[in-house]
């Protein structure tokens, strides 16, 4: 802008015939009126000026009044009184016109020509055409300021962002880490409760293979073990062999990731958790029912859904040890309406505390002694990837836990 501006001013300068054309910046307090010239443009013949700024008490600016109004000072230096006087005579000002500048409706500063000369008239369509120059240098410097500010704007909101940014990949990466901390602390949870299930599969097998080597002794102590005997004894330890080796894939397959989501039915699901956990259902004694009610497809992965269901049972199984229920009931149901296929696994442990009903899927809520309470805030993260949503609801009887999970039929969404 200043360049375009100093050349305005020398057009004006020329056009008028003038010694001097310049632009004050107005600064007021309570005791001193200050004029600060920050552009000038005069002829080369004229004597430098020695200072910049015209300092003068606010009681002696009373000449200047009538500018307030907008209008267009006129005069001559032998016009003046005081200390305005003084000041004029020392830069050999013989005539002069100011008018005000106005930015925003309040007076920014001032716009002069004066003659170092003679004595001149400045007639009605100079004032005119002076008066409008003065508004839009006014407009000029409005639009400028006003680009400062949006320059200034932009680079506070590009720091903003750049911090901004900053802090997001730091919450990433600490809510990474966090996620990682509860995959790994959940991951060593659900290894605790597969061995324990693991434990109870192999428990009946290792039981009858204790059983059928101390009857190969007794045999052999009696007289009793002919070839014949022997055979048929290995025979029946290969078939406890052959079932904990089953025991061992069926865990290994269930631990495979599946890389890709697959369509499934929800009975898939359930039969496939009921392997790794019916051993442990029967040795707490509970009594299962499973009711299924669709044949629709759901689009996941089937060993994470039946992940989620062996930790909704197992949760089942320890409130039940915990409340010493007498009588243990689990029923899972499957059901489907038009967009959605439910799988329900409810129980008559006694129910949920409303306190804690509304933290369930929360991590680190347990009411357990030794829980991690991790269980249901991995699997309602396990069924929310797959679109879907776990719902819990209590009663005095028990509590029932719902997977909704979006309806696939012939492998197209409904």
């Amino acid at each position: 802008m200043d360049g375009s501006l100093m050349a305005a001013l020398e057009s004006l300068r020329i056009a008028l015939h003038v010694t001097r054309v310049a632009i004050f910046r107005l600064h007021t307090t309570a005791q001193t009126y200050t004029l600060q010239r920050i552009h000038h443009i005069q002829t080369p013949s004229s004597r430098p000026l020695k200072h910049d700024d015209i300092v003068l008490a606010t009681e002696h600016a009373h000449c200047f009044a009538h500018l307030y109004d907008g209008n267009v000072f006129v005069g001559h230096t032998d016009e003046l009184e005081g200390d305005v006087r003084t000041i004029f005579e020392e830069w050999d000002i013989q005539s002069f016109m100011i008018a005000p500048i106005f930015i925003h409706d309040e007076r920014w500063g001032f716009l002069s020509v004066v003659d170092c000369e003679q004595k001149r008239t400045f007639p009605a369509h100079e004032r005119a055409i002076f008066l409008a120059i003065a508004r839009t240098i006014g407009e000029s410097i409005k639009r400028e300021q006003t680009l400062h500010e949006l320059q200034r704007m932009k680079q506070e909101m590009e720091q903003m962002n750049a911090t901004l940014q900053r802090k997001v990949e730091e919450e990433v990466r600490k809510n990474r880490e966090k996620d990682f901390m509860l995959i790994e602390q959940s991951r060593y949870a659900t290894m605790g409760e597969m061995l324990r299930n693991i434990a109870h599969q192999w428990r009946q097998p290792l039981n009858v293979l204790g059983l059928l080597l101390q009857d190969i002794q007794e045999a052999y102590a009696y007289g009793e073990l002919d070839e014949l005997y022997l055979r048929t004894s290995i025979q029946k330890c290969f078939i406890q062999i052959q079932h904990m080796s089953r025991t061992i894939n069926d865990f290994r397959n269930f631990f495979k990731p599946h890389k890709e989501a697959t369509y499934f039915r929800p009975i898939q699901a359930i039969r496939q958790a009921l392997k790794i956990i019916s051993a442990s259902l029967d040795h707490y004694g509970v009594h299962l029912h499973v009711e299924n009610r669709t044949r629709a497809h759901m689009y996941g992965f089937p060993n994470e859904m039946s992940q989620v269901l062996i930790n909704l049972l197992t949760n089942a199984c320890e409130q039940f040890v915990a409340r010493d229920i007498a009588r243990r009931i689990i029923c899972v149901r499957t059901y489907a309406d038009d967009s959605f296929i439910y799988i329900q696994v409810k129980d008559n442990a006694g129910g949920i505390d409303e306190t804690i009903q509304k933290h369930m899927f929360e991590p680190y809520v347990t009411t357990k002694k030794d829980g991690t309470g991790l269980g249901l805030y991995m699997s309602k993260m396990i069924v929310t990837k797959m679109n879907g949503d776990v719902f819990v609801s209590s009663s005095q009887k028990g509590a029932t836990f719902t997977i909704r999970m979006p309806r696939y039929e012939r492998g197209r969404g409904l």
